[in-house]
């Protein structure tokens, strides 16, 4: 090309950020779009009480060599190690996670955990059916004592539904062969590997954090976007494809009709899929069928100002008691300490799930801070301490459920996504997949390639 190609990226979080810095540094002429006022989508940080603080836990792990060295080349030498591992609450205990078998005999109990074992083998004594839902691979794997002890309540806030109305496929296949004599292993394997080490640190668990909260690796992507020429967009929000035939012309945003060369998107797939003209009639019923199989969950996060700190050791805590609404807790106490700098408090966020039609998500902000506030004392996490302040965050459609037979309506959109020329479909709304911050890196980097092969950059 004589001048250099537009390209547009729709979508400011990881994996569309990452297609943007990639690209800009090819010469072309990059563009983003960010519906929202800020950039790092789920993964952004906030300023809060002299704080930094993120939506929630954002673990980053990785062994692809060319991810690491993307962490490398946008931080430097601006990042730490999380020492702190999470944890499970369960009946006013905290067990280590990965688990440790000493501490589930020690906190469970050795009756429960023999209960455990021989639920397990009664299990494998069975005849083997097909697996269809996520809560039949569970009790398969693990027996069905340790899926109601372990997996049942956590999983069943999160998503919202007895888990036997979700998808195996959730499972992953990256868990395919996991079960209850693996974990135990490995377990065991983590204590020797340990003990070898003298104990001083766990050899696997310790993970690599922004010293800025998650957000800065986001915010350097867009600052290098903008150093190479190319501009982001806050506050924009796509309206529509522009297509002529089966090739993507341009984008259609509250500013007009604006040309590129080549698309790049993140935005949810079925809302993009809508936008095209032509739509044929078996499109149009996959679509139809989408609003009630291709579902999210939303978020509703409360930041509490506690005044103390060493209120427990871990990064998070996932919620595994009925007693209390809340899903997880995490303590950016015990990141890094550039977060909270000469701060003397103590931030938590509390997360909550659900959809927009139960009473919570409306609920006023004041509401949502004073049950917070008496589940974190319900739980004894506060140790007495005064919470001050509360701050409230609502993330909506952020967590897809794979319920049944949703593949049969999420492929056939996908595939006719792919029959345009000039478009690539990525992240987590992209393509419906409940992605880590790498998996989404990756999906940018092989996104940045494809447009790179089409364009001759």
């Amino acid at each position: 090309m004589s001048t250099p190609p537009r390209i547009a990226v729709v979508g400011a979080g990881p994996a569309g950020l990452t297609a943007a810095y990639a690209l800009s540094q090819t010469g072309a002429r990059v563009e983003v779009h960010e519906a929202g006022p800020t950039v790092g989508g789920l993964s952004r940080t906030l300023e809060l009480w002299n704080q930094r603080v993120d939506l929630g836990p954002h673990r980053f792990h990785t062994q692809d060599a060319r991810i690491q060295a993307l962490w490398r080349e946008v931080l430097g030498n601006d990042w730490g190690l999380v020492r702190a591992h999470p944890g499970v609450f369960r009946d006013g205990h905290i067990l280590h996670y990965p688990l440790r078998v000493t501490d589930v005999v020690r906190k469970v109990g050795v009756l429960e955990s023999a209960r455990c074992v021989l639920s397990f083998a009664r299990q494998q004594a069975r005849p083997r059916e097909e697996v269809r839902t996520f809560e039949a691979w569970l009790v398969r794997h693990f027996g069905p004592r340790v899926y109601a002890q372990f997996f049942r309540d956590y999983n069943e806030k999160f998503f919202g539904v007895p888990l036997r109305e979700l998808d195996a496929d959730l499972a992953g296949p990256a868990s395919k062969d996991a079960s209850l004599v693996t974990t135990v292993l490995n377990a065991l394997r983590a204590q020797w590997d340990n003990a070898k080490a003298g104990a001083v640190k766990e050899v696997t668990q310790d993970f690599p954090y922004p010293v800025g909260g998650t957000g800065m690796v986001y915010e350097r992507m867009a600052e290098a976007v903008r150093a190479h020429g190319g501009v982001v967009h806050l506050n924009s929000r796509v309206e529509a494809l522009e297509v002529q035939g089966r090739k993507v012309m341009g984008l259609r945003t509250a500013r007009g009709h604006e040309p590129y060369d080549y698309v790049v998107s993140s935005a949810p797939l079925a809302p993009l899929v809508a936008q095209l003209p032509e739509l044929p009639g078996e499109v149009r019923e996959h679509l139809r069928r989408a609003k009630d199989v291709l579902s999210f969950r939303s978020n509703v996060l409360v930041y509490l100002e506690v005044q103390a700190t060493g209120l427990f050791p871990h990064s998070w805590l996932e919620m595994h008691t009925p007693s209390v609404r809340v899903g997880r807790i995490t303590n950016f106490r015990n990141w890094v300490p550039q977060l909270h700098g000469a701060e003397p408090a103590t931030v938590l966020c509390l997360e909550y799930w659900c959809s927009h039609e139960e009473p919570l998500w409306a609920l006023p902000d004041a509401e949502l801070v004073a049950l917070a506030k008496r589940e974190l004392a319900a739980t004894g996490l506060s140790r007495g301490a005064r919470v001050e302040r509360g701050h409230v965050v609502r993330l909506p459609r952020c967590f897809p459920v794979y319920r049944p037979g949703y593949q049969e309506v999420l492929r056939p959109l996908r595939e006719h996504l792919r029959g345009f020329e000039r478009l690539g479909n990525i992240g987590r709304g992209g393509q419906f997949s409940y992605n880590s911050q790498d998996a989404n890196w990756r999906m940018g980097l092989e996104a940045a390639d494809e447009a790179r092969a089409v364009l001759g950059l």
